[in-house]
């Protein structure tokens, strides 16, 4: 699974403030961003065997930006096509209901929870 910093107050002022939440370097973003925004200029569908254009620096910061924005949901490549996803809002829309299950257990007197 995928580290995803969670703090209680997000600043989330542009889209880029997102992807500080996911990525751990400034230089992870960049490249994030790179693509993402290869995405959106290109109608939401890039083909896979345009790669190279989402390089910045490195094809080893791409392989592993990339791996990152596909694993949390970001991205998602279909029929040979990169796209951008819903997989990430569905995740952390479960992630959200799940705790507030544990939460109304526990408010309803379960002390059995155990993490």
């Amino acid at each position: 699974m995928v580290k995803i910093d969670v703090v209680r107050r997000p600043s989330l002022i542009s889209p880029r403030h997102l992807l500080r939440y996911v990525f751990f370097t400034e230089m992870q973003v960049e490249q994030a961003a790179k693509i993402l925004n290869r995405i959106v200029a290109s109608n939401g569908v890039v083909p896979d065997s345009d790669w190279e254009s989402f390089v910045l620096t490195s094809r080893g910061l791409y392989v592993k930006v990339m791996r990152k924005l596909r694993d949390v949901g970001l991205v998602e490549k279909r029929m040979g096509e990169y796209r951008l996803s819903r997989d990430f809002a569905s995740a952390l829309s479960k992630l959200a209901g799940y705790w507030s299950d544990i939460l109304d257990s526990f408010m309803s007197g379960d002390r059995s929870i155990k993490f």
